[in-house]
């Protein structure tokens, strides 16, 4: 076995992990330099790598001879006896078994190929999906697995270094259910799980899936403008006052869907709540700036995305409204930042009411002040 992670380990050539066990070793020692068996393990764990991958490989393989032959149940639910030891029920959510029919199974083996070659390719970098996140993680338990079997210690984090972070770990959750069908808190958490037909959708542009497995994103928006500001000089823009307040005339507040018109002719407005009224906006928003002077932190009442069915109320610790968004059509919009911290920039069409909480930014505050070290 360590002949073979010795011959193997030169075939991971990734820059995000080819320089372990290497001189130019730059891994984190802290004050200690790597010893000749330090860096002797961590080649062996890039050969436990690749002999992982390739194992996944030929177990992908097996699994899609073994359920092109299985017939459906008479109900047409999937045999658990002949799913279960798959590689696919073994390491991919539990909680989505029902989606994962041969379709899936192929562009699983397709995408365990391209993840095995972007391991060996030196010009490639972090998984592109979702799906190869999970096939990722895979191969790393499973090169442990195999360094251990061979009793060779390494403390090595390989997730840390080749995943560009775990949020794909939530879908695992069974208190996550449902979470991939509501991107705006996955927006407010700043992260991003697309229901199982988005597992193989790349991340960015500049991430490449294999066009076998590739999928168009099917993920609604989120009524978040953030999105438009694609370089820093929007991103600054969005905070100059002269752009974003000029005392031009609004667009308009007309609600961005039947479902935000509706629950905004049934919210019973009291003093203390700002209710949006389209059939005068220039009056609605300033009403909206005197009551966010109260509290910039309070409940705000909006449509999260593009086909929720429901409005729902969010606190946020701040709430600062403006005139004029810096990019795409013009519409007032406001800056939110979620309790998670993160920032959002919703437009004032796609918000039913607002009511100032004073009590939401100090709770927030003294947590984050318990945390201080």
């Amino acid at each position: 076995m360590l002949e073979l992670f010795d011959n193997l380990a030169d075939r991971v050539r990734n820059p995000m992990l080819a320089y372990l066990g290497t001189p130019d070793d730059s891994g984190d020692w802290g004050d200690d330099s790597p010893t000749e068996v330090d860096l002797l393990a961590e080649r062996r764990l890039l050969g436990a790598v690749m002999l992982a991958s390739i194992h996944i490989i030929d177990e992908c393989i097996d699994d899609i001879q073994t359920i092109g032959s299985a017939e459906a149940e008479p109900n047409g639910d999937l045999d658990p006896e002949i799913y279960a030891d798959t590689f696919v029920w073994d390491n991919f959510p539990r909680r989505f078994r029902a989606s994962y029919d041969s379709e899936f199974f192929a562009k699983v083996l397709v995408s365990a190929v391209k993840v095995s070659h972007d391991l060996a390719n030196p010009n490639s970098e972090r998984p592109a999906c979702i799906a190869e996140e999970i096939i990722v993680n895979a191969i790393c338990k499973y090169a442990y697995a195999l360094l251990d079997d061979a009793g060779v210690e390494c403390e090595v984090s390989l997730e840390d270094l080749i995943l560009d972070d775990d949020d794909f770990e939530l879908l695992f959750s069974e208190d996550m259910d449902g979470v991939e069908n509501d991107p705006a808190m996955q927006r407010s958490l700043g992260m991003w799980l697309p229901p199982v037909e988005g597992w193989f959708t790349p991340f960015n542009p500049d991430r490449v899936v294999h066009p076998y497995a590739e999928t168009s994103t099917t993920s609604p928006r989120v009524h978040d403008l953030y999105h438009l500001l694609a370089s820093d000089e929007l991103k600054a823009m969005s905070r100059k006052p002269d752009v974003v307040d000029t005392p031009t005339p609004i667009t308009g507040l007309q609600p961005i869907s039947e479902v935000v018109r509706l629950a905004r002719q049934t919210s019973n407005a009291d003093p203390e709540t700002w209710v949006a009224d389209h059939s005068d906006p220039e009056r609605s928003f300033e009403a909206l700036v005197q009551i966010s002077h109260i509290a910039e932190s309070g409940w705000l009442t909006w449509q999260p995305h593009e086909s929720a069915d429901i409005v729902r109320s969010d606190a946020v610790i701040q709430l600062v409204p403006h005139r004029h968004y810096p990019v795409g059509t013009d519409q007032p919009w406001a800056k939110i930042a979620m309790t998670s911290g993160v920032i959002m920039h919703i437009p004032l069409s796609a918000i039913v009411s607002n009511r100032p909480d004073p009590a939401i930014y100090q709770r927030w505050n003294s947590i984050g002040s318990s945390l201080e070290p």
